[in-house]
């Protein structure tokens, strides 16, 4: 092989090698962006269920509170 060539498999080999790790760069970002979805979206249903037990309550007669002591 010439040089020419030698030359240019060599840039293509390291352009290879920043492209892969730009991948994995992008597939760790991406992982760690699902785990945040995945743990707001949880947060997020445990807050709905925690509003919709709260109407539960308020609708109930007396908002669920006992009622006051009498003197």
């Amino acid at each position: 092989m010439t040089d020419d060539t030698t030359a240019r498999i060599d840039k293509l080999e390291e352009m290879l090698a920043h492209q892969e790790q730009v991948i994995n760069d992008l597939s760790d970002e991406l992982a760690k962006q699902w785990q945040t979805i995945e743990r707001m979206t949880r947060k997020a249903k445990h807050l709905e269920e925690k509003v919709e037990s709260m109407k539960s309550v308020a609708a109930s007669p007396g908002g669920g509170e006992p009622p006051p002591p009498h003197y």
